[in-house]
């Protein structure tokens, strides 16, 4: 009769998969606590760093446990591949953001008009400019991000706005409709990044224009210097939905390009009337009334929230 020892099995690898394990709804907690307002930002970033850690930890356990029954023998491997497939899991979101540091600009506020930019009070940046070197990157990454020419009065323009701003979920903080049809109109709205529900805000500015309405937005992050492309991808996606929504209320999307204006201006000039000198001229220069176009411009820019939307 031979005496068999029993089967040795590596705790290692036991405690690489119940890390791994724990880590995965660590994180989704997290992330569910930030979009319920439970805690802020700087507390979901404490957390993300706790699981971060803990995902780190399971590999290198399971990494352990391996070289030990390679060595030694065992039963473990299994628990030594689940610590290791959780543990790539929760360090997923850190690749993807490494990643995004090289595949992305430094930017964390994107507009069509850099220059003059739609007027933003949210987080720390209360009318924050937009500086040369951001410019000049943006430029260089984000060329198709520039202002919209629309034939459409602002009133028209403003309700497709909203509509599809409401599609997105973003939620309105401050609103100036346009009370007659060649006032300017302005949206400040407050969105969420996908995933971790970050707070970000932007801002949406329409103005009379000579074909129409010029449209311009800004999409702004409230937390970090990197947005990783969240803003011009949410720049992109809203002027295409925009688009969508002209195309099935008019027929088309009513988008003016560029080189029709510059034909426009370009063209010539038609010939000026010229007052023959045999007709007398008036002595009392001739009062008119003052236009509407003239009261609509003492209306100035639209006014700004004074008060910040809450983090």
């Amino acid at each position: 009769m031979t005496l068999q020892l029993p089967l040795r099995h590596s705790r290692t690898a036991l405690r690489s998969r119940r890390i791994g394990a724990i880590a995965i709804p660590f994180l989704i907690l997290s992330v569910a606590g930030h979009y319920f307002e439970l805690f802020n930002t700087e507390v979901l970033l404490v957390l993300f760093v706790i699981g971060f850690f803990m995902g780190a930890a399971a590999i290198v356990l399971a990494a352990m446990a391996v070289v030990d029954l390679w060595n030694n023998g065992g039963k473990g491997f299994g628990n030594s591949f689940l610590g290791t497939f959780y543990g790539a899991i929760v360090l997923a979101p850190l690749f993807i953001a490494t990643l995004g540091l090289y595949l992305f600009p430094p930017l964390n506020d994107v507009s069509t008009d850099m220059d003059e930019p739609p007027a933003l009070i949210a987080g720390d940046r209360i009318d924050d400019e937009i500086g040369q070197d951001k410019q000049l990157m943006q430029k260089a990454s984000y060329p198709d991000i520039v202002p919209r020419r629309f034939r459409l009065p602002p009133p028209e323009l403003h309700n497709a706005v909203s509509s599809v701003a409401s599609s997105m979920g973003w939620k309105v903080i401050y609103e100036l409709p346009a009370g007659f049809p060649d006032e300017p109109t302005y949206l400040l709205m407050e969105a969420r990044m996908p995933y971790f529900s970050l707070k970000d805000d932007v801002a949406i500015r329409i103005q009379p224009d000579r074909v129409g309405t010029l449209l311009d937005i800004r999409s702004a992050s409230r937390f970090g210097s990197h947005d990783f492309g969240t803003n011009a991808r949410r720049i992109r996606g809203f002027l295409a939905s925009l688009d969508k929504v002209l195309l099935q209320n008019y027929g088309i999307t009513a988008r003016v390009e560029e080189p029709e204006l510059v034909l426009q201006d370009e063209a010539e000039e038609p010939p000026r009337l010229t007052i023959s000198e045999s007709v007398p001229l008036l002595e009392a220069p001739l009062e008119l009334p003052p236009s509407i176009a003239s009261m609509l411009k003492e209306r100035g820019t639209a006014p700004i929230p004074s008060q910040k939307p809450a983090q």
